[in-house]
């Protein structure tokens, strides 16, 4: 490793083949095997507290509200009164957090497929997830997201797909039936959000997401935000709906501030930036939603 350190003094992610983003470890707190992935959680020089699933950063202490925010705020002040909520994933606890900020919500249901991470959020990441696990309108239930998505149709306002990359217990989340069945799961005018990876690394998948919700939903938007631990450390992510969201897209600001929501990233202004896409993204964009039909 640079630095001269012991290769078990450091967390690293292999982001691409040529590239790998690496964390100089102070203390490791979780180091294990689960039924379903590769857990690990330490604390680090620079980006405090750190957890990865099967070698893939998931989030750091220092950066983790640029990309919760991002996720959970434009989905759900693309929503006039969200009240019932699904969280699919993000057992860290963060996403949960967010969407407790809005005081329309009445529930909102977790559901993640391992429990382990849960457990080690619960007792190594309160900074993330700030009580949000004890909070009375919050529902854990673990198991397979998809499974639990396909049993709820018509309940929630929206459904927040909070997951990992497309590979082991993740890759459910990203088929076209994990899609139509999301879509079933939204009561009338839901909005639908999720991460979809970079597109500086990963344009086909970006693609891929795109085409697959063109065919359940009458509008998906793409939209950007800024993660420094991800690869490229410029993210994707995607809404879909039946309702407008470029006319939705103007309420952000007065709902905003009626909702009192307190932020550390994302702003109704970032919110609406967010949806300008660089060139060579607009082209991605165009290409997958150009192939579906309307």
């Amino acid at each position: 490793m640079s630095s001269g350190g012991r290769r078990d003094d450091w967390l690293s992610e292999r982001q691409t083949e040529g590239v790998e983003l690496s964390f100089r470890v102070r203390r490791w707190l979780v180091r294990k095997t689960t039924a379903y992935q590769r857990l690990e959680l330490a604390e680090t020089e620079d980006l405090g507290r750190v957890m990865a699933l099967d070698g893939k950063i998931m989030l750091s202490e220092r950066d983790e509200a640029f990309y919760h925010e991002m996720l959970v705020h434009p989905a759900l002040l693309a929503h006039p009164s969200p009240r019932w909520v699904l969280v699919v994933g993000g057992g860290d606890g963060g996403t949960m957090r967010e969407v407790l900020r809005h005081p329309t919500v009445e529930e909102v249901w977790l559901v993640e497929i391992d429990g382990e991470v849960i457990a080690a959020a619960k007792e190594h990441l309160p900074s993330v997830h700030r009580g949000s696990f004890s909070d009375p309108r919050a529902r854990v239930h673990i198991a397979p997201g998809e499974e639990f998505v396909a049993a709820h149709p018509g309940e929630f306002d929206a459904v927040i797909v909070d997951s990992t990359d497309p590979v082991g217990p993740g890759e459910a989340l990203f088929t076209e039936d994990f899609f139509r069945s999301a879509k079933e799961a939204l009561a009338p005018g839901g909005v639908f959000a999720m991460q979809a990876g970079t597109p500086f690394y990963w344009a086909e998948e970006l693609s891929g997401i795109l085409g697959k919700l063109r065919r359940f939903f009458a509008h998906v938007r793409v939209y950007l935000g800024f993660v420094p631990v991800y690869p490229s450390g410029m993210w994707a992510y995607v809404l879909a709906s039946e309702r407008d969201l470029v006319a939705e897209e103007e309420n952000f600001s007065d709902r905003f501030h009626k909702r009192g929501l307190e932020t550390v990233y994302f702003t109704p202004a970032v919110g609406r930036a967010a949806f300008v896409l660089p060139k060579f993204v607009e082209e991605i964009v165009a290409r997958a939603l150009k192939a579906q039909p309307a």
